[in-house]
C-alpha cells in the first residue's frame, strides 16, 4: 500500500515538472524544433530590394540631358510664331524609374485682357467666347509643336532606355469667369523612346509621327 502511494507522488511530481517546463520553454521562445522550422522557412515580409531590379543609368548626365530638353521646350513655348503660348511655368523634367521621363509646364493659351484699376470693365459675353474658341484652336496647336520637339529632339535623350518613356504634360491655365465647357485643363503627349527612334531613322514626318503617340487632353 506504501509502496502504490510512492509510486503515486512520484507520478504527480514529474507531471507537474514537465507542466512547468513547458511553460518556461513557452515563454522563451517556443520549443526547440519550432524554433529551428521557422528558422528553415523563408520570411514572406523579405523582398527585393527595388534598386536591384533598375537599369543601370548615369544619372549625371541624363540631368544634363533633361535639363538641355527643358531649355528646348521654354525657349520654343515662348518664341511660338507671332503669337507665341505665355508660359507660366518653365518645363520641369523628372525621372520616374521603370517608366521613363516626365516634363511638365503650365501655359495660357490665350489671356484675356488685363482687369485694372485703370480699366475695370468686365469682360464682355464676346470676349469669352473668342477666347474659349482660340484656345480650342490653340490646343491643336500645342500639341503639334510639342510632337515636333519630340521628334526632333526627343531622341538626344539617350540616358533612357530604349523600352521606357518620354512624356510631356501641359497644365493649361483658365480664369474662373472664362467659358470653360469643352476646355481641357491638360495636355499629356507620351511614346516610347524606342519609337522615337524608330521615327528619326525612317525620316518619318512630324505629322505622321504625331498619330503614332499617346495624346490625351482632358
Amino acid at each position: 500500500m506504501r509502496l502504490r502511494i510512492k509510486r503515486l507522488v512520484c507520478a504527480i511530481v514529474i507531471g507537474v515538472w514537465a507542466a512547468c517546463a513547458a511553460q518556461a520553454q513557452v515563454a522563451a521562445g517556443g520549443a526547440p524544433a519550432a524554433r529551428s522550422a521557422a528558422a528553415r522557412e523563408p520570411s514572406r515580409t523579405q523582398q527585393p530590394s527595388p534598386a536591384s531590379t533598375l537599369p543601370e543609368l548615369n544619372l549625371r548626365s541624363l540631368k544634363v540631358q533633361l535639363e538641355a530638353f527643358q531649355d528646348i521646350v521654354n525657349q520654343n513655348i515662348r518664341g511660338s510664331g507671332s503669337d507665341p503660348f505665355t508660359l507660366l511655368q518653365d518645363a520641369k523634367g523628372s525621372y520616374l524609374p521603370r517608366f521613363g521621363v516626365v516634363f511638365h509646364l503650365e501655359v495660357n493659351l490665350r489671356p484675356l485682357r488685363l482687369i485694372t484699376p485703370f480699366d475695370m470693365r468686365p469682360y464682355t459675353e464676346e470676349e469669352l467666347r473668342n477666347a474659349r474658341q482660340a484656345k480650342l484652336e490653340r490646343v491643336r496647336d500645342l500639341k503639334a509643336l510639342l510632337s515636333a520637339l519630340l521628334l526632333e529632339h526627343g531622341g538626344k535623350l539617350t540616358e533612357v532606355p530604349p523600352d521606357q518613356n518620354v512624356a510631356v504634360i501641359v497644365h493649361l491655365f483658365n480664369l474662373p469667369s472664362e467659358m470653360t465647357e469643352g476646355l481641357p485643363t491638360q495636355v499629356v503627349l507620351e511614346t516610347s523612346r524606342r519609337a522615337l527612334l524608330e521615327a528619326q531613322s525612317q525620316g518619318l514626318p512630324a505629322a505622321e509621327f504625331q498619330k503614332r503617340q499617346t495624346l490625351l487632353e482632358f
